[in-house]
């Protein structure tokens, strides 16, 4: 069996544009990753969520529903994305009782439902599907049924199970964060440090989530 050439191959359909209801299936916790934005280097913590959408009248061509991910930096700063997306998602601000000590914990996103806005974008002939909003459910829409299994993955309770049933790209992901090596080998020296909070962009209570 020869290799493909690049071309061949790998060809992925977007989920569609359009607004949907849909439900958070999936947290998964990257640890901190390199990134390269204009040639500036940033070492961030950053996680992924994914969606399903639960209309049932749109599926892929095998009758599977469509999903859709993201990656945030994991950061409850005013200006960062993750907390302006879940303040969106649960329409109202935060307030101080949200975070810390008594307030509710990321697990709570996974089940929770919303309206998902995913518009398209095409770059070198490809199209790609973004995610432009998620907001709040409207009551009389209904949440639909979730097909895929609930998945919480954080590095601070290693989940081997569930890491195992992760693509290889994404578990080579996680696998490149120090918090990875020091889930995986906690005596060794690695070289990791827990962020402190004059960190750009990290906040002691970002481990906080907003009731649902």
């Amino acid at each position: 069996m020869h290799l493909p050439k690049p071309s061949e191959g790998g060809e992925f359909t977007p989920p569609p544009a359009g607004v949907f209801s849909a439900i958070c299936y999936r947290f998964v916790d990257l640890g901190t990753q390199q990134t390269n934005w204009e040639g500036q280097v940033k070492r961030q913590h950053k996680i992924m969520l994914s969606w399903e959408i639960t209309d049932p009248d749109e599926r892929m061509e095998d009758g599977k529903p469509w999903t859709i991910s993201q990656r945030f930096t994991w950061s409850m700063h005013e200006k960062a994305g993750l907390r302006k997306t879940l303040e969106s998602w649960r329409g109202k601000p935060f307030e101080a009782a949200d975070f810390g000590e008594g307030g509710f914990d990321t697990k709570n996103l996974v089940g929770a439902p919303c309206l998902l806005s995913i518009i398209h974008a095409t770059k070198e002939g490809k199209t790609y599907a973004n995610i432009s909003s998620v907001t709040k459910l409207p009551k009389a829409m209904p949440a639909g049924t979730l097909v895929n299994e609930p998945v919480y993955f954080s590095l601070d309770d290693f989940d081997a199970e569930a890491f195992a049933n992760f693509s290889d790209s994404l578990q080579d992901t996680i696998k490149a964060s120090p918090e990875y090596q020091a889930a995986r080998n906690p005596s060794a020296d690695n070289g990791y440090h827990a962020p402190v909070a004059s960190d750009p962009g990290w906040t002691p209570d970002a481990e906080s989530a907003p009731p649902f």
